[in-house]
């Protein structure tokens, strides 16, 4: 129970004109709360995308980034992904002089799905591009063979999928995309051609396109993206294909980085479903 005392004081904080004063107290405060939390949130996302949990992986920086491993999590449902920006550099589709598609495969080779994909494509005579992610390559050396031998192109998607060496400095930069191309060649003897480049989740920067192109890779965009890596269904990658389809369109999937039973079956129904519509299979240019 209040005395009487304290029953005046509080009459008098809670009627003109300290009301007024609390209310605007109280409001200031609240902003002030609000804005330390949005910066304390911007700080946490961008040390994520930075680092990660995994284990550190060698590279010529000494830099820990992001690995193939991570992309499950970047891959759940309703994470929005970053949108390509392309540049005057960056290939994203094809010769337009006839119907024709370029199929490309990202964040492999994964010894599960990469051969089930490889086994389509030759069926159908498809060739497609393998953007690779240096680490994956080293482990899974056999599926980067198998890739080249059965007339495929190689292209490199940085050595962890950092997404952020759009940003760094210019000489790190370089460096990287050289060690990862490098890394991916020096899978054969003698070294094989590393045609492409693509950014791992389309985080192109001006810069990283004209390094990328410094470096003898030709940075590979894409006009199809499929939204595999959410794991939307079968059927809701089939038809964003259908959908947006083009002559001269290069189509993004994923091999890697994440269970991909889904996009495996959608090739599957995409692949004699793009011959019926005329298309043929080629190569980004």
């Amino acid at each position: 129970m209040l005395t009487p005392r304290q029953r005046i004081i509080l009459r008098q904080i809670v009627s003109p004109p300290y009301i007024y004063r609390w209310a605007g107290l109280l409001t200031t405060v609240g902003l002030i709360v609000g804005v330390a939390v949005v910066v304390l949130a911007d700080t946490r996302t961008s040390a994520v995308l930075a680092t990660s949990a995994g284990p550190a992986v060698a590279s010529p920086s000494g830099i820990r980034a992001r690995t193939a491993e991570d992309a499950p999590a970047r891959g759940m449902p309703g994470v929005a992904r970053p949108a390509i920006t392309s540049t005057r550099l960056t290939v994203t589709s094809t010769t337009t002089e006839r119907p024709t598609v370029a199929l490309t495969f990202d964040d492999g080779p994964n010894n599960v799905y990469t051969p089930q994909v490889l086994d389509l494509l030759a069926q159908y005579r498809a060739p497609a591009t393998f953007c690779m992610v240096g680490n994956q390559a080293a482990a899974h050396t056999e599926m980067v063979h198998r890739v080249a031998a059965e007339g495929h192109r190689l292209c490199d998607h940085t050595m962890t999928h950092d997404a952020t060496v759009g940003y760094h400095e210019t000489d790190l930069m370089g460096r990287q995309l050289d060690f990862s191309r490098t890394s991916l060649a020096t899978v054969f003897d003698p070294p094989a051609p590393i045609d492409y480049f693509r950014a791992p989740e389309g985080a192109w920067t001006p810069i990283l396109d004209e390094m990328s192109a410094r470096t003898g890779m030709r940075p590979l965009g894409w006009s199809v993206d499929t939204l595999d890596w959410t794991q939307p269904g079968v059927d809701a990658i089939v038809n964003s294909v259908k959908q947006s389809v083009h002559p001269g369109a290069i189509i993004l999937f994923h091999d890697g980085g994440g269970p991909r039973e889904q996009t495996v079956e959608a090739v599957r129904q995409l692949l004699p479903w793009l011959q019926e519509q005329g298309y043929a299979f080629t190569f980004p240019n």
